[in-house]
């Protein structure tokens, strides 16, 4: 603590800035008033009318607007906006958000340790304060998908051990919690030997499973949730992180009766570059939760005041003396309207523009070269039925709601071709392990997909980042697949043999250099390709990147096979 911050408070030295004529949004007291600010050191010193005695360096008239703390993502994955750490910067700065806790699982699952460790030293200085969760569960469904890595107890000692390391990334493989299986209980245990904070996420436990989940002291989740379900959670002691899909004017009318209000956080967990484009980042979820009814001012506690509590970040998250001056002008409160943005009493963004380019460091040759596979054909996406003589054979079908990654399984009858089963108006679904090439890939089918045609390809695939291929025929599957084999991963949409939109991801198959609005012009161009194509999802990256994530209820195709998502179990292709 400087004094030089005390003696500005005291009118004894200038405040190095002064910000006049604002409405504070005051979410320690939930009160809205009139006040001035005055920041020193890149904190704030004083906040309420400033008095004779005070002078400041510069002065900025706040213009009657809001002034709340600085938004803080409490749950996120850079890695989802498929920018790196400093383009991501630059697009969520202007939109008020100037802290978040990200889990860079993605690049950990490419690349381990070093992947961690690159994103952390990716995400130091810069206005945005990036705090690092150490990735918790690579991969993350243990023995029914192939990573790039796997992380255990003395990886996590080491990762914990990293600068910029906030805690435990979300602990994902829920049924290995409760069954107690040794490799997370050294993960677990290697972050409450380091004193750190614990994450989870837990879909799909209830009452006895999810208390014994929470004994594992993991007491946080953001999966799954509806008023009953945060109920459980915040009695059984677990604070509640909602993401923008599960807001609903049912849990915003609990949300506001609830008599506790200190553990539950907005959270935006993955935001794909078009939703972030046209929708925002903390702001979009904002807006939205106060259009269905939440109270203003529980809107912005819960990503302010309660946000910084839950990652211990104690010196931010209020505008008050003594906080880091991370500050947010609104014009519009139930708008979330962003005017001005400043990261540690410094004005980084105005009117939705940054108003200096960050520094963008480079990143290091070897991750550019994380797509193992050859050439593919044909064949590889044949699939062969276990009685070729057959007319016919039934299947097991991930369907698919059109709307979120949630999908349940379905069975479809099939014909034999010379061995070969058909697809009819199915999808075909091919996963092929690519970090060594060696692993193999499995075939499946998805249904609720009538009147696609075409093949969609993508490196970018959670949690394990393999080549996901999705398609109507094997020849546009091939095409699709081979495009991103040369391009060193990315996202491919072909029709009929033309390419209709290649998108490198070259640095670990799942990130690429461009910013904001070159990136999501990239992916609006994919976007109407995928529409062209009949994609039958109202998000086509949601679909591309979470039909195989292993842990994402009811059932998905990993490289290893159809997983029973919820029993933890292999399903057979073809159904007995």
């Amino acid at each position: 603590m400087s004094k030089n911050t005390i003696f500005a408070a005291m009118g004894k030295v200038p405040f190095d800035l002064a910000v006049k004529d604002v409405r504070l949004v005051n979410v320690l007291t939930s009160e809205i008033y009139p006040c001035d600010i005055g920041v020193a050191d890149g904190q704030f010193a004083y906040v309420g009318r400033l008095e004779s005695c005070h002078s400041a360096k510069k002065t900025i008239d706040g213009q009657g607007f809001y002034a709340a703390p600085g938004f803080i993502d409490s749950h996120m994955h850079i890695e989802s906006s498929m920018m790196t750490p400093a383009n991501f910067a630059a697009a969520v700065l202007p939109l008020g958000t100037t802290s978040v806790a990200a889990d860079p699982h993605e690049m950990g699952n490419v690349l381990g340790t070093a992947g961690v460790r690159l994103m952390t030293e990716m995400s130091r200085n810069l206005p945005l304060h990036v705090h690092v969760l150490a990735p918790s569960t690579i991969p993350s469904a243990p023995g029914f998908e192939t990573s790039g890595a796997e992380i255990g107890g003395k990886e996590m000692e080491e990762m914990l051990a990293f600068d910029g390391i906030l805690g435990l990334g979300e602990v994902m493989d829920f049924h290995g919690v409760i069954a107690g299986d040794q490799k997370l209980m050294d993960i677990i245990d290697a972050a409450k030997k380091a004193g750190v904070l614990l994450d989870g996420h837990v879909p799909a436990l209830k009452g006895r499973e999810l208390q014994a989940f929470a004994a594992s002291g993991i007491d946080c989740d953001h999966t799954f949730m509806d008023p009953e379900i945060v109920a459980e959670k915040l009695r059984y002691g677990i604070s509640v992180q909602i993401q923008e899909r599960f807001l609903t004017r049912e849990l915003m009318a609990y949300l506001n009766t609830c008599p506790v209000q200190s553990r539950i956080m907005l959270v935006t967990d993955d935001v794909p570059i078009t939703r972030l484009a046209a929708r925002g980042h903390i702001d979009g979820i904002l807006r939205k939760a106060m259009a269905l009814g939440l109270d203003p001012m529980r809107a912005y506690r819960y990503v302010t005041i309660n946000a910084a509590d839950r990652l211990r970040l104690y010196h931010r998250g209020a505008v008050a003396p003594g906080r880091g001056a991370d500050l947010v002008l609104l014009s519009s409160l139930e708008e979330a309207k962003v005017e001005m943005v400043f990261s540690d009493g410094r004005l980084v963004a105005e009117r939705g523009a940054l108003l200096e380019p960050l520094a963008a460091p480079a990143f290091p040759d070897f991750v550019y070269h994380t797509i193992k596979l050859p050439r593919l054909s044909a064949e590889d996406f044949t699939v062969r039925a276990k009685d070729p003589a057959a007319k016919n054979a039934r299947v097991n079908v991930i369907r698919q709601d059109g709307l979120t990654s949630r999908t349940c399984l379905e069975q479809a009858l099939l014909p034999v071709e010379k061995g070969a089963i058909g697809q009819k108006d199915l999808m075909k679904a091919a996963v092929f392990e690519r970090h060594t090439g060696k692993a193999g890939r499995s075939l499946g089918f998805i249904g609720n997909m009538a009147g696609f045609r075409g093949a969609l390809a993508t490196t970018y695939a959670h949690d394990c980042h393999n080549l996901a291929v999705y398609s109507s025929n094997d020849a546009d599957a091939v095409l699709a697949a081979n495009t991103l084999i040369e391009m060193g991963g990315g996202v491919a949409a072909v029709l009929e043999g033309r390419i209709l939109s290649a998108i490198p991801l070259p640095i670990g198959g799942i990130l690429c250099t461009d910013g904001l609005k070159t990136l999501a012009e990239k992916f609006s161009v994919f976007d109407r390709a995928a529409r062209t194509m009949g994609l039958n999802h109202q998000e086509p990256l949601t679909f591309l990147t979470l039909m195989s994530l292993a842990v994402s209820p009811e059932v998905k195709l990993t490289d290893r096979g159809l997983i029973d998502v919820m029993t933890k179990t292999y399903l057979p292709l073809e159904a007995k």
